[in-house]
This record gives C-alpha cells, structure tokens and sequence, in this order.
C-alpha cells in the first residue's frame, strides 16, 4: 500500500507539472518558469531513479516467502533426517568430577556485583554382596556383607566472585567408605600472572586421576585417597603444564579395599590434616598433546617428598606386623599417570612407588573403557563397559594369620563395570571386583558385586 500511494503521487506531481508548462503565463513570468521546469526535470529524474529501487524492493520482497519456504522445507527435512536421535552432548560420565558436580548446577543466588553461587551435589544408593571368608578368621575378623545402603549424600556450593576469584567445597553428609564431613573447602585464584592458578585451602592432590566407578583403583587406596591442607601454583604453557604445592601432608591409616571389611590395606587418613611441622613438598610435569584424528595423550610425572610424624611412626610400629620399631622418618614417592583418549575409547594408567619409613610399597593400575552413544531410547543415554587390572606389590613378610596381617599382603584386583547414563543427571553402575591376594597362606574370598543409582542435582 505504501508503495502505491507514492507512485500516484509521482504520476499527480509530473501531470501537475505538464499543466504548469500550458498555462498561459505573463512575459514577467516567462524566465522564472523557465527555471522551475528545468529543476523540474531533474527532480523528475531522481524521482525515475526511486521508482526503480521500489521495483526492484518490491520484486525482492514477492522473491522472499518462496526462499523462506524452501528453507523452512530444508529445515523439516533435517529435524526429520535427526528424528529419534540423541542430542550431541558430552555425557556427564565422560567429564571429571568436579566437572560433572558443576555442569549439573544452576545458578542459585546471583548478587548484583557480577558474582555466582551454585549449590548442587548428588546422591548415591548401593546394593552390594561381598564374599565372606572362612579361611583366614584371624587376619580378618570382619564379615563379609550384603544388602542395601545409603552410600553418599553429598553437597557442594560453588561460588564465582569478581577478580577472577573461586570458591569451591563439598561436604558429606552421609558416607559409608570415609566419615563424613568437610571433603573440600578452597579458594582458587584464576587468570594470574605467567598463566598461572593458586589454589589455597583443603584440596584433592594434583596427581589424583578421576574415574568412572565407584570403586577406587589401588594406586587411589595406596597414595592419593584424602585430600588435604596446603597451596598448589598450577601453570599452563599448552602444551606444557606444571604444579608445585606444599602440604601438610597426610597421615598413615587402613581402609578396605571396597566394601567387604575382610580386605583392609594400608592408606591415609582421610580426616587428620596433621597441622604439625612435617609438611610435604611435591611436583609435577605434565605434556597434553593432540594429535587430532589420532587422538589425544596426556603425561604427567609427579613426585613428593616429606617426613612421618609420630603418630606415622607408631602406626607402622603397633599396626603393620613385621614392620619393627624403626624410628626412620624419611617419605617419598615418584609417579606417573598416562591417558589416551581417542574417539569414544579411554585408556587409563597410573604407577607410583614409594617409602614410608622402612616401608617400600610399588601399585599400578591400567584401564580401558569404551562409551557407546544409544540413540533412539528416552531412558538410556549412553553405556561404557570398562576394565581395569591393579597390582600391590610391598617389602613386607605375608602374615596369613596374624591380627592385621591383610596390611602385609601382596594384591592383584581384576576390575568389570558397565556404566550407564540412565538421563543426564542420573548413572546406574554394575561393578564386579575380582581380588587375588599372596596372604602367606590359604586364599581369601574377598570378591565383591556392586549396583549403585547415582542421582546429582
């Protein structure tokens, strides 16, 4: 309509304009007309050159809902082609943990200054069945056990300030493997100078590799279970990155190897951060290189330094038969951790050796999984069948019967496990434990059997 109306109002103003010019007119006149038809004519040429643009807009605009249509059609044809498909999204099972905490969490609490703070965390409820062993009573008082049990409710808050400032920690409420309490409560400073991060309060060791089961590689068990109090300068010079951090240091202590209590082994302690003066220093180096199509490789080597503190030195002493009553302080350990990852396929290894007082123990791990996209199903989003081997090797005597004596042992554990990502926040996971110990003596039966539902939110 629009367009219209102007040209009616072309074809008025040129009539009008050719009426002037028959109009008769006085001599006075004659000159100034004269004028005005000249300015005319160029006036009727500018108005020649719009008529032409509005054609040409008015072609265009009959030209769009054909091309409008044709792309609507290619549209539908791809949502068709798409149609019962999954959308391409990374698993939360392929992430780390505190990837897979903070992906799930939305913002609860945004202040007006630009910070945010999240509260999620997750839930988890097992049935297991661990074998009971007969053979070896007094090395392993405890029975075996099955049944159904709250595994884990825990919480997390997550808080971004300005400054490039973070914090971030988690607390149990419920925990049936480690008491519960606060796990994690530190402040991360970002975007330093030199690309560096400083993370400072309690905190997981750089070195400890995140993991798809629920159950704890032995390298995990042996070395790097607990977290603990200190400072860790982190720097990323892709692709070279590298840690430094002093910590207190965790004490020695026992825990099982999964859930049955007839399969204790030595660990740290996972809520003593021993506040005294023996405090370790360790290091890190590592190498993230992509080869694109051939995959991606990540190497970091890691080692530590440090002392026991007495109640180290008494545990050795009083809990680990055959140990003696050496008063050597010295600890240190060395490690390695590789990963490979190439298109849905994960392989995973870890080895570290190290002396606690007289104690020599050496543990490695390595695992292979492969996750499978499942398309076309609303409760089932992807499965990753995984196994992992583990081996324990100490320089202590096997004490088959001795109170205690499963500390001494030598261990080999065969790991199966299907995980399965029910939705985007809830995992389903089956693990079968295989267990083979040199006890001195008789075998232990020790397998374990595992279901767990795991909700985050």
């Amino acid at each position: 309509m629009p367009i219209f109306l102007f040209r009616l109002f072309i074809v008025v103003f040129i009539i009008a304009g050719n009426l002037s010019t028959a109009w008769p007119q006085s001599s006075s006149t004659e000159k100034r007309l004269e004028k005005l038809e000249k300015e005319n004519k160029e006036l009727r040429q500018i108005i020649e050159k719009l008529q032409s643009r509005l054609d040409a807009l008015d072609s265009k605009a009959k030209e769009e809902p054909k091309e409008k249509k044709k792309k609507d059609k290619k549209e539908d044809d791809e949502k068709e082609t798409k149609k019962g498909t999954k959308k391409e999204l990374e698993p939360s099972i392929d992430k780390t943990d505190e990837e897979k905490e903070k992906e799930k969490t939305s913002s609860w609490l945004p202040s007006l200054s630009d910070e945010t703070f999240r509260l999620g965390g997750r839930f988890q409820v097992d049935y297991f069945d661990a074998e009971t062993d007969s053979n070896l009573r007094s090395a392993n008082p405890d029975k075996g056990a099955e049944g159904f049990e709250i595994d884990e409710l825990r919480l997390r808050i997550d808080a971004d300030f300005k400054n490039k400032i973070r914090f971030y920690s988690k607390i149990d409420i419920e925990n049936q493997i480690d008491e519960q309490g606060l796990k994690e409560a530190y402040l991360a400073f970002e975007d330093l100078p030199l690309s560096t991060e400083l993370l400072v309060g309690l905190q997981p060791r750089f070195f400890r590799s995140d993991r798809y089961t629920e159950t704890m590689p032995i390298p995990g068990i042996a070395f790097w279970r607990s977290r603990d109090v200190g400072i860790t300068l982190k720097g990323d010079y892709d692709p070279l990155y590298g840690y430094l951090t002093l910590q207190n240091g965790p004490e020695l202590d026992t825990r099982r190897l999964g859930k049955s209590d007839t399969a204790w082994m030595i660990s740290d302690d996972p809520t003593n951060y021993d506040f005294g003066s023996n405090k370790e220093f360790s290091a890190g180096l590592g190498f993230d290189l992509d080869f694109e199509n051939w995959g991606k490789l990540d190497l970091l080597g890691f080692g530590a330094i440090g002392r026991l503190n007495q109640d180290d030195i008494d545990f050795l002493q009083q809990d680990v038969p055959g140990y003696g009553q050496s008063n050597e302080d010295q600890k240190r350990f060395a490690g390695i951790n590789v990963d490979y990852k190439i298109g849905e396929w994960d392989i995973f290894g870890q080895a570290i050796g190290g002396q606690d007082g007289e104690m020599e123990r050496f543990t490695w791990s390595m695992e292979l999984s492969r996750k499978f996209e499942i398309q076309g199903w609303r409760y089932l989003d992807s499965i990753r069948p995984l196994v992992r081997y583990g081996s324990l090797d100490t320089d202590l005597n096997a004490r088959p019967f001795s109170e205690k004596g499963s500390l001494t042992w030598d261990r080999r554990q065969w790991l199966f496990a299907l995980i399965s990502e029910i939705t985007d926040n809830v995992l389903f996971r089956f693990e079968y434990l295989l267990n083979d110990e040199d006890t001195g003596g008789p075998d232990a039966d020790n397998n374990e059997l595992l279901f767990q539902l795991q909700i985050a939110f």
